[in-house]
């Protein structure tokens, strides 16, 4: 019976330092859009977005050599990465409806920050809409986040027009 005692109250007191030693802090999340009209069917934009040796052409972060081979076609199909600070990783698909939608999570290897990317593709008169959208987690100081902004706004806009020249070549 003292045994129990001592053995629960043990378990007790480990529960109240475990549960004391927990910290709380928020990190701000950035969501930036891009858009572009592609003057293609969205079956082409679609293959330019999910094909390797396509995304290797016109996304810088998945340029690896291995990404080549990869046809992006369901939930949990990888890609590695390279972000534009040179943290490496893997880019996860979560979410894929074909020639319309996929959503990757960027994965980096050290855990340093967590992000997410949305491709949509919709109609547009004779050619496509793509939406490309980025929200990432950023607890630098707000002049530094701003700089990242502004420079992942560029990025994406960059990336848009290479994916635009590529399709409608």
């Amino acid at each position: 019976m003292i045994r129990l005692v001592f053995v629960s109250l043990l378990f007790a007191a480990l529960a109240a330092v475990s549960a004391s030693a927990s910290e709380y802090v928020q990190i701000p999340v950035v969501r930036l859009e891009a858009e572009a009209v592609v003057d293609a069917p969205a079956e082409e934009v679609w293959a330019s977005v999910t094909t390797g040796r396509s995304l290797v052409t016109w996304c810088p972060y998945w340029k690896a050599e291995g990404n080549a081979g990869i046809v992006l076609t369901k939930v949990g199909d990888i890609l590695d990465f390279t972000d534009s600070w040179g943290n490496g990783g893997q880019s996860v698909v979560t979410y894929i409806e074909p020639g319309k939608e996929i959503r990757i999570a960027h994965e980096p290897t050290d855990g340093s920050y967590l992000c997410q990317a949305r491709i949509v593709l919709s109609p547009s008169g004779t050619g496509t809409q793509v939406l490309y959208v980025e929200q990432y987690t950023d607890g630098s100081a707000p002049e530094d986040r701003d700089a990242t902004a502004e420079k992942m706004g560029a990025e994406m806009d960059a990336t848009l027009a290479k994916l635009k020249a590529l399709v409608e070549k």
